[in-house]
């Protein structure tokens, strides 16, 4: 008996206080899951509930006081008017948009490129795909730029021994936002690689084999095979991607820093901007809040389109 009290730490007092308490096993579950659920309630709910209500109260410099004067959706109108807000919303699609989605297509084709290579070589060729994404973004963004720069930079070094006149990579918008999206799908591809991969590993091997009884060609393979069964890790993938394309900020500020002029400002941009060189709380919050229900409406969009699908 004591060998058993030993091992389970449990005396005959500890089961009897359990015993008249008659506790049952869900609810004392819940009962010790408790303290990290009000942790983490408090940890999301209050900052989103802080937010909200900064956003609908004037707000200057981050200052708290009493009698601070409520006004409503004023903030939310005023951005809805602003160029500068909208300009932001632009570049936020054209960056997330054409950066994730050229992270889907390349990181399903390295993804069915992966499983087909030897299996001895696969842990070397995740090993490479995974360091892009381990970097940091602050060591990620002072390494491309760089790498861009335009006297000492690689890159052009590289494009100007083929013959072809390099770039000022930050001196125009177009430039300097294919430069950013050419970043961000060299950190996070390997992330929507490791995803498919995963799902790929997983598809039925009885499928491909029916397939090649019936002589099916490779692209009517993946078309009718390969996709319909990793389609929902691609979803997830980019729900994934978009929600962290949304929230970028550390290497486009430090290879941009949202220019030139404007070109390059997301959404992300724009709030740093507006709450810490401008001190405007309110509008701050407010652009926080419509960020956070644009991403959860896309991210679910995503998600219904691919279960009816």
């Amino acid at each position: 008996m004591g060998v058993i009290q030993s091992i389970t730490g449990r005396t005959d007092g500890d089961r009897t206080i359990l015993n008249h308490l008659e506790i049952s096993d869900r609810t004392l579950k819940w009962l010790l899951l408790l303290p990290s659920v009000i942790l983490l309630a408090f940890l999301t709910l209050y900052p989103f509930l802080q937010g909200v209500w900064m956003s609908l109260h004037d707000i200057e410099s981050f200052r708290f006081v009493a009698g601070t004067q409520f006004t409503g959706l004023d903030e939310y109108r005023e951005l809805l008017t602003d160029e500068r807000f909208l300009g932001a919303v632009k570049n936020t699609i054209i960056f997330t948009g054409g950066g994730v989605t050229i992270q889907l297509f390349l990181g399903v084709a390295i993804a069915v490129y992966l499983k087909s290579v030897a299996d001895s070589l696969r842990p070397i060729f995740r090993t490479i795909f995974i360091v892009p994404m381990v970097m940091t973004p602050i060591a990620t963004g002072l390494m491309w730029r760089l790498m861009l720069d335009g006297r000492i930079g690689v890159i052009n070094f590289l494009i100007e021994l083929s013959g072809i006149a390099a770039p000022e990579w930050t001196s125009t918008g177009t430039t300097a936002m294919i430069a950013i999206i050419m970043i961000d799908t060299w950190q996070w591809t390997p992330l929507v690689v490791l995803i498919v991969y995963a799902g790929l590993l997983a598809v039925p091997q009885q499928l491909y084999e029916a397939a090649k009884v019936d002589g099916a060609p490779q692209w009517a393979t993946f078309y009718h095979v390969t996709l319909p069964q990793v389609k929902f890790m691609i979803a997830i993938a980019a729900v994934f991607r978009l929600m962290r394309s949304f929230r970028t900020f550390d290497y486009i500020w430090l290879v941009t820093r949202g220019g030139p002029g404007t070109a390059t400002e997301i959404l992300n941009v724009y709030l740093y901007r507006v709450a810490f060189v401008f001190l405007d709380g309110s509008k701050a919050a407010a652009t926080g809040i419509i960020l956070l229900f644009g991403t959860i409406a896309i991210s679910m969009g995503i998600l219904k389109l691919i279960g009816e699908v």
